[in-house]
């Protein structure tokens, strides 16, 4: 009866990380696989992929959203170019374009620690950004913005749109690293 279960369960994780692989557009899953990028899918929720719009305030290239955790999460990626202005340089420009320029709104940075970089990213260079987004980029209220850059490899941009802080937007930071 043991054995049954434990092939059941293991039955049905294997369905399910299929189901969700599926998910991922074909184009993505590709740049993942050349950038040596690894999406870590949150199964433990409600994670659907969202609707993109045709015509955006800033482009994106894909996108997931959880009723139950009331976020969204929508992932840019920029391969490398090979002449392209520097990581530090391009996310700063990010930021103020997503962030909404009103006199009394400010936004946080921070460089990613040497052992997030390494242990959690393993990344070269990464910074997170907290800032309230223009309306034209989300309805949501607050954004975190995760820039990650690896050499060679490109950049990762990932921003988490939210109403109301929890700890679930805490959890979905690390949702990807280079491998």
């Amino acid at each position: 009866m043991k054995n049954t279960f434990l092939i059941l369960v293991f039955f049905l994780s294997v369905c399910l990380q299929r189901g969700i692989a599926q998910e991922i557009p074909v184009q993505i899953q590709d740049f993942l696989i050349r950038s040596e990028v690894e999406l870590l899918y949150p199964v433990d929720s409600d994670y659907k992929p969202a609707y993109i719009p045709e015509y955006l305030f800033q482009r994106y290239d894909y996108a997931i959203r959880s009723n139950k955790e009331a976020v969204e999460i929508r992932f840019l990626f920029l391969p490398d170019m090979g002449n392209a202005p520097h990581a530090q340089v391009n996310s700063y420009r990010m930021a103020l374009h997503i962030g909404d320029n009103e006199t009394n709104t400010s936004f946080t940075a921070r460089e990613l620690t040497e052992r997030e970089l390494t242990e959690v990213f393993n990344a070269d260079w990464g910074r997170v950004y907290i800032l309230k987004p223009k309306a034209t980029f989300s309805a949501q209220q607050h954004c975190r913005f995760l820039v990650l850059h690896k050499e060679n490899k490109g950049m990762v941009c990932v921003f988490y749109l939210f109403d109301k802080p929890s700890a679930a937007i805490d959890q979905r930071l690390h949702m990807l690293k280079y491998q």
